[in-house]
């Protein structure tokens, strides 16, 4: 068994090393000066659907030559032109349950069917952004949101957590 050592001074504020502040996130300052996700200063709001026009262009992602790490340009093309109609029948009380069995009873696979489509969006690995104030913040889905501006959609839905006013 490891013998467990005291730690002494340890400062009592951590400092970001000079010129790294523009690569933390508000949730990554945030839990330097204490703040977690889970504490007071943090609500999740769910998914909810946010304006493409109030996001950052995604660091990282420029064009279509950049998707070759988690989702294809095609992919995300036909994803991000199947959204518009997912996201109105969803609001009606549609499920990924429901998708399943239509793309079931229309012969399409996973790929090709619009349950892909819901769970990049709705799904356990669904856009997530922070927000504080009028400020978002892309925390995963910067290929989504590239490909959502690219195709001029209005919205699209997010999983946001906000940073609120102690």
């Amino acid at each position: 068994m490891a013998e467990e050592k005291e730690i002494k001074d340890v400062p009592s504020e951590i400092q970001t090393p000079k010129g790294n502040e523009a690569s933390l996130t508000p949730r990554g300052v945030a839990a330097m000066q204490g703040d977690t996700k889970e504490g007071r200063d943090w609500v999740d709001r769910g998914i909810m659907d946010v304006p493409v026009a109030d996001l950052p262009a995604p660091e990282g992602v420029s064009s279509p030559a950049d998707f070759d790490h988690h989702i294809a340009w095609q992919d995300a093309q036909t994803a991000t032109q199947q959204l518009p109609e997912i996201q109105k029948v969803v609001r009606d009380g549609k499920t990924g349950d429901d998708f399943y069995r239509e793309d079931q009873a229309a012969n399409l696979d996973y790929v090709h069917g619009k349950q892909r489509t819901y769970d990049l969006f709705y799904g356990t690995d669904a856009v997530k952004l922070d927000k504080v104030g009028d400020q978002y913040t892309i925390v995963s889905g910067r290929h989504r949101i590239f490909a959502a501006k690219d195709a001029g959609l209005e919205t699209i839905p997010a999983s946001v957590s906000e940073m609120i006013s102690p």
